[in-house]
């Protein structure tokens, strides 16, 4: 514990060369003599919020698998939980380019063109993963989803791209059309005037 001390020290001076150091070394006192598993797990665990600290995500998620081997410890998971959802936002964050997603969306309006909707759908959805603020594909999406008979599902994206947009026409239209095809012709009038 003496290393892993020393450790947490560079850690906060965010000497993380020099805390690894430390860790090894604690890494090979706990596993030589006495074998604590406890005490190799606190280690572990240290050692993993050090690659989290360094922008390691991926060493850091491996490093903690280790340590719950060893001690199945609620703070352990906790903490592993933290750093799989900090690298599940980082891969969405690094996945979004709008203008990949610019071409996902001419794409899919060439197959909506040609009336293959499932494919431009497809397109669509790929579009939104790379840029989920773009108003125009949630719009296009939202008209897919009214040729395939589908306005509840429509409904949501023309209220996304509003959310987006509150002055966005088009998808005032698209709603009030969703509205209309189930029935509820007083909200399809509504949206239209509000698109008017």
């Amino acid at each position: 514990m003496y290393y892993s001390n020393l450790a947490a020290v560079h850690i906060e001076q965010k000497n993380y060369d020099l805390a690894m150091a430390e860790l090894e070394a604690a890494l090979q006192v706990a596993k030589s003599g006495q074998y604590d598993f406890v005490k190799l797990a606190k280690v572990l665990a240290r050692k993993a919020s050090v690659f989290e600290k360094m922008g390691k995500l991926e060493e850091a998620i491996e490093t903690y698998k280790q340590a719950l081997l060893e001690d199945n410890s609620s703070t352990i998971k906790d903490s592993m939980k933290k750093c799989e959802k900090a690298k599940k936002e980082f891969d969405i964050k690094a996945y979004i380019n709008p203008e990949i997603a610019e071409q996902h969306k001419e794409k899919g309006t060439a197959f909506f063109s040609a009336g293959d909707f499932p494919s431009a759908m497809k397109e669509f959805e790929e579009g939104l993963r790379r840029d989920p603020k773009n108003k125009a594909i949630y719009n296009n999406r939202c008209a897919c989803y009214i040729k395939l008979m589908e306005p509840n599902q429509g409904l949501k994206d023309a209220e996304k791209a509003l959310e987006i947009d509150p002055l966005f026409v088009r998808a005032w239209a698209r709603k009030g059309t969703c509205h209309q095809m189930m029935k509820e012709y007083h909200k399809a009038i509504d949206a239209f005037d509000k698109g008017l």
